[in-house]
């Protein structure tokens, strides 16, 4: 897994659920690039068939991860390049792209399979929005309604300063294609400084996660990406043909648990004055959903 604090909280999740059913299981943390590597090399048979993953690895394949616990889109992007690159093209005059469809993905990834299996992915979409606070949204009219959308912002993105979540690629090009919106200034920072930007009006409006908490904390309005804009991944544990027998249904249990309501959870327990580790996070979180006995030295 890699070393994003929330991607590290949900591959213990999954650890801590297999060791609870006896299945001794141990996260070790590696760089985004060398996670999606890693889990590309269950994919395949011989990297002699992926020239990327054949360049990078030299037909040797690290046989000391069983399961890698990945998110779709950077795998999609890494098995079949050319396939993913034709899922990101707008349709013509629609409007709609560049982002992939999430089951899109989960196919795209499945077609290059042949020594591992793919889990059940979670229930929650990684999503991205746009988000204001109350005194934009009041400037420009916009009332908060659900079924309200980033266009709803159009007619006035070039007054507008904008910012971007640095995990987040491509959004410029992005809404100028999807939604005809060209800021007037693009700022990208990560998370936390895009939302002191924010609440101090030194920007506009932030294109972040969408089930960050500081929506609710800071009573900002999201205006949705229902043109499909913006990137949407999930995350998936690629299992080697090897054990996938051997590995219980648990695996997926925590997946279907795994929803959007669980990732907000689980970003409020890891940021704050009070932030756990991924690991205490990960163990708070199945102890109150029940699905791990709470430990001993609990609390």
């Amino acid at each position: 897994m890699g070393s994003d604090l929330l991607d590290q909280t949900v591959a213990e999740v999954y650890a801590m659920a297999l060791n609870s059913h006896e299945v001794p299981t141990v996260v070790v943390k590696e760089d985004e690039e060398t996670a999606v590597g890693l889990a590309a090399e269950l994919a395949v048979a011989d990297p002699q068939e992926s020239p990327e993953l054949g360049e990078a690895n030299d037909g040797d394949l690290d046989d000391r991860y069983e399961i890698v616990v990945a998110r779709t889109l950077p795998l999609a992007e890494e098995l079949d390049p050319e396939g993913y690159a034709e899922l990101t093209v707008p349709e013509g005059e629609t409007g709609v792209g560049p982002a992939a469809e999430p089951e899109e993905l989960i196919d795209l990834v499945e077609a290059q399979l042949t020594e591992a299996e793919l889990s059940e992915p979670t229930a929650a979409v990684l999503r991205s929005s746009l988000h204001i606070t109350s005194v934009t949204a009041e400037t420009f009219g916009i009332e908060g309604e659900e079924e309200e959308d980033l266009g709803t912002l159009t007619a006035d993105c070039g007054a507008l300063v904008f910012g971007v979540s640095t995990e987040i690629a491509g959004v410029s090009t992005a809404l100028e294609e999807t939604y005809d919106c060209v800021p007037n200034e693009l700022r990208t920072e990560d998370d936390e400084t895009l939302i002191e930007l924010l609440i101090t009006a030194e920007i506009d409006a932030a294109v972040f996660s969408a089930s960050h908490p500081a929506v609710a904390e800071h009573a900002l309005i999201s205006l949705r990406d229902v043109r499909g804009a913006l990137p949407e991944d999930q995350y998936v544990p690629v299992i080697s043909s090897r054990i996938a027998e051997e590995v219980p249904d648990v695996v997926d249990e925590i997946s279907q648990a795994l929803n959007e309501e669980a990732l907000l959870t689980l970003r409020r327990l890891l940021y704050g004055e009070d932030a756990l580790d991924p690991e205490d996070a990960a163990t708070f979180w199945l102890v109150e959903e029940g699905l791990l006995a709470e430990p001993e030295n609990w609390g």
